[in-house]
């Protein structure tokens, strides 16, 4: 049964509407539907506050932060403010090798335009027009944006910033691109737009997910303008777009993931709410679970749960950091548990072997945080 103190999918769904656009059918259709076992956490009405209360003022807060280990329900928290603000909800997932291109779009070449002539040039990525122009790599801009800049326009600049040598470069990019016809007159390429610049286009919600996974630190500075409230940006078409006022960026990530880098200053000063989400309360963590996975064991579920933030604690306290630990660990702890009836194994495979790789450190896991709840069967 809900809590007292839980608030209803009745009561949240659309309830922080700011727009008076009507959306058509297709938008409709990505209005995330919250599933019944999802508890609103206290973090997502907040922003969804936040965004509604600031509409229409010279600065609206349209872009937030929700930072926290895995399994927290980030990503779920994301789809929820859109069902909360009754907004479309788009996703777009960063990579280690993410460059600023990959966010605005791709040129791909159109295979049933006329064959290139002898000598042409293909658009099929940023790294094949680089190479053809002699443009910079983005280590370059990255380690000296200075003297990036002053290659490509022939002005010194000491003050210049990689943004500049982006915005100067798509402006290249632009100009070169329209250069790839065929004989015919016929485009060699198309563009294909992201969803990222679709949201900031078109007013949706967008997540951005784990952007600290990025390589590159220079990449997400360069989408700085886009962060603004009157951002605008020009695609590879030639096509300049400003960012919708309705648009709302919100970035989900991980610190604590291998290989993960802080967030820039710059970008991280755009954020209009920074939100660190964690691990719910133990009675939370039961509930949800039970909804999730249909166990009606509440004693049970609620000493899975003691386990898995027992788990989780001590990973924290002793630095181990190679593996993963949370909700998702849980919810498949139960789900092998319905099957298995022993609970003791199925947590073998489902949360100890997910949350370190180390063979020692995996039996201090069963012998301090499982085995003081859940004894092993006799064969």
């Amino acid at each position: 049964k809900p809590r007292a103190n839980e608030v209803s999918h009745t009561d949240f769904t659309g309830k922080y509407c700011f727009t008076s656009r009507v959306l058509s059918e297709y938008e409709k259709t990505l209005v995330p539907e919250l599933p019944e076992w999802y508890v609103i956490p206290a973090e997502v009405v907040d922003i969804c506050k936040h965004a509604q209360a600031t509409t229409g003022k010279p600065t609206q807060m349209r872009n937030f932060l929700l930072r926290g280990p895995a399994g927290t329900g980030k990503t779920m928290g994301a789809k929820a403010i859109a069902a909360g603000l009754g907004l479309p909800y788009l996703k777009y997932t960063c990579s280690a090798n993410s460059e600023i291109f990959d966010f605005i779009g791709s040129v791909l070449p159109d295979f049933e335009a006329a064959k290139q002539p002898e000598g042409g040039m293909r658009a099929d990525s940023y790294d094949s027009l680089a190479a053809a122009l002699g443009l910079p790599d983005i280590d370059d801009m990255d380690y000296d944006p200075a003297g990036v800049y002053e290659r490509i326009t022939g002005t010194h600049r000491p003050d210049a910033t990689v943004q500049d040598c982006m915005s100067v470069l798509l402006n290249i990019v632009v100009k070169e691109s329209g250069k790839l016809n065929n004989s015919s007159g016929r485009a060699l390429y198309t563009y294909q737009e992201t969803d990222f610049i679709k949201a900031l286009r078109y007013g949706y919600v967008i997540e951005l997910q784990e952007p600290t996974t990025i390589m590159q630190p220079g990449v997400l500075v360069g989408l700085n303008s886009l962060l603004e409230q009157d951002g605008i940006i020009t695609l590879p078409t030639g096509e300049v777009i400003r960012r919708h006022p309705d648009a709302v960026v919100i970035v989900t990530t991980n610190v604590t993931y291998e290989g993960c880098r802080s967030i820039n200053q710059s970008v991280l000063d755009r954020m209009s709410l920074v939100r660190d989400v964690e691990l719910p309360s133990v009675e939370v963590m039961t509930q949800r679970a039970m909804r999730v996975t249909g166990a009606d064991d509440e004693n049970l579920v609620e000493q899975m749960v003691r386990v898995v933030v027992s788990m989780e604690d001590y990973c924290r306290k002793n630095s181990i950091g190679d593996g993963c630990i949370g909700m998702r660990s849980l919810i498949d702890w139960i789900n092998s548990t319905l099957i298995t009836d022993d609970p003791y194994r199925s947590a073998l495979h489902t949360v100890v072997s997910k949350a370190t790789a180390d063979e020692r450190d995996r039996e201090a896991l069963i012998t301090s945080c499982l085995e003081s709840i859940f004894a092993r069967k006799s064969i």
